[in-house]
């Protein structure tokens, strides 16, 4: 009788989610999942980022392409109707079979599966049969290297992040989202508008379509809370949740991470910990695509250890709604800003480090191919004075040198201009043509 009552459940479950497959209010974002896959498809990414929304607009491109939506199921493996165990994946073919479509050809959907035991296993049966699967989860459980053996190259990763500024503009009814629809300076204000307030909340796709700006911290707070306690405390690896938040609070508000610092601060609060502790818990965040660090990059390797490592938040109105140092800072906010962007831009292969001379000179982001450096990235909000200025154009001038390129560029809040000096040639490109270039 238990098998049956599995059944009724996996039955209730799947009839359940099929009702919700269709949300009026899917806005397209800028990546499309291939319809007729031959491999498992995986999509991942931080909480909230949208990867739900992405299988629901997939599925709409399948049923205009002319899939039967009978043959098309969603489950959402987070459901707290589902236990942990395998049991319940077992059931789920029978079940369809029985009581939904007999097509040999079937659509899954599957959301948050690696809280399922064995899944891998039963994924890899399901391709076999021929079933197109599409799996999604918020834990680097999904990130390439960490993919089951199983499964190891038979799946495509798709990393998905919140909205970039594009994808904002798109949320918000803005049709025009490439930089040569903005000429005018009465347009550019009104663009500067939305650029602001993308800065101060960020992209994740909920906060976007929330209008009161309390509710908007209020909500990314609770985001904050939710990835703390599914993605990092139910991984198992930790055990303390106090310790936890502090780390995680800490982290969120300093750009740069030594564990040697970090170690002092929470000494003074009394916590009695090791750096060991420390760098397992640094871990465990980044598992939950909460926290992305960037290495120096050095010619000598030894030399990047011993550096340290610069922290972004995969979402800076996430940051800002965590860290009051975030909060009163729009300069720090825009390079965790410019950081995402050039993060999503990267391509397969790249790399993001930054770099710093023997005289202390610093260029934010160096984004290299290989051991080539394609392009040197600058971030400065406002450049008030001469010296500020001297000093961004010399660190990139000396950068170029290093690395034998001829142009480099500062990202400013509204400077544009190309300054030659000598042979090299420094492009101030202001936030807006930047985002939508």
């Amino acid at each position: 009788g238990n098998n049956l009552s599995i059944r009724n459940t996996v039955e209730e479950v799947i009839g359940f989610w099929k009702e919700l497959m269709h949300p009026k209010d899917i806005v397209r974002r800028d990546i499309e999942l291939p319809l007729n896959p031959k491999t498992l498809i995986v999509i991942t990414g931080v909480r909230r980022s949208g990867k739900t929304y992405l299988m629901f607009q997939t599925i709409e491109d399948l049923e205009k392409s002319g899939v039967d939506e009978k043959n098309i199921f969603y489950i959402n493996f987070e459901d707290e109707r589902f236990e942990p165990r395998s049991e319940y994946l077992s059931e789920i073919i029978p079940t369809i079979r029985e009581r939904f479509t007999k097509s040999e050809q079937i659509y899954l959907f599957l959301d948050e599966i690696h809280r399922m035991p064995k899944w891998d296993q039963w994924v890899n049966r399901l391709i076999a049969r021929g079933y197109k699967v599409y799996v999604s989860g918020s834990t680097s459980a999904l990130k390439p290297h960490n993919i089951p053996s199983a499964l190891r190259g038979r799946a495509i990763t798709y990393m998905i992040s919140p909205l970039s500024f594009k994808e904002f503009l798109k949320f918000k009814g803005v049709k025009k989202t490439s930089a040569s629809d903005y000429k005018s300076d009465e347009s550019k204000g009104v663009l500067y508008g939305y650029i602001r307030e993308y800065l101060d909340f960020g992209g994740f796709p909920q906060i976007v379509k929330l209008s009161d700006r309390r509710e908007k911290v209020l909500l990314l707070q609770e985001y904050f809370r939710t990835i703390m306690y599914r993605d990092i405390l139910e991984g198992g690896e930790i055990r303390d949740e106090t310790l936890l938040e502090l780390i995680l609070k800490y982290l969120m508000s300093s750009l740069i991470f030594s564990s040697q610092k970090l170690f002092n601060y929470l000494k003074t609060l009394g916590f009695k910990t090791s750096k060991n502790t420390i760098l397992k818990y640094k871990r465990e965040i980044e598992k939950s695509y909460m926290l992305t660090q960037v290495t120096i990059y050095s010619k000598s390797i030894k030399d990047q250890a011993q550096y340290p490592k610069k922290i972004y938040t995969i979402d800076h109105g996430l940051r800002r709604a965590i860290s009051p140092v975030f909060k009163e800072s729009y300069p720090l906010t825009m390079e965790n800003l410019v950081f995402l962007e050039l993060l999503r831009r990267k391509k397969p292969g790249e790399e993001i480090h930054y770099w710093k001379s023997k005289n202390n000179r610093e260029v934010d982001f160096v984004t290299i191919e290989l051991t080539k450096v394609k392009q040197l990235t600058q971030v400065s909000y406002m450049i008030e004075d001469e010296r500020t200025r001297k000093r961004e154009e010399k660190s990139l001038i000396e950068a170029m040198r290093e690395f034998n390129l001829r142009e480099g560029k500062i990202v400013t809040w509204d400077q544009e201009e190309t300054k030659k000096i000598g042979e090299k040639v420094i492009r101030y490109v202001p936030i807006w043509r930047f985002l939508l270039s």
